[in-house]
């Protein structure tokens, strides 16, 4: 229990020293709109591409059980 505690400490203070120099990735602050409509696509996308997988799943095990 100790070493995991302490484990999850160093990681944490880790974490908030390295944070000063990463405010975030490269392409959080684009600036032209075609990358920012680009951006926005991708994330929906990964999104809803296991969501859509899934139902997927179901409704190919639903339409062999009939």
């Amino acid at each position: 229990m100790t070493r995991h505690f302490a484990k999850v400490a160093s990681i944490s203070l880790a974490a908030l020293v390295a944070g000063q120099s990463s405010f975030g990735c490269s392409v959080c602050s684009v600036t032209s709109e075609a990358a920012r409509y680009a951006y926005y696509g991708t994330t929906a996308l990964l999104t809803f591409l296991p969501l859509l997988m899934i139902g997927g799943v179901v409704y190919y095990i639903a339409k062999k059980s009939r």
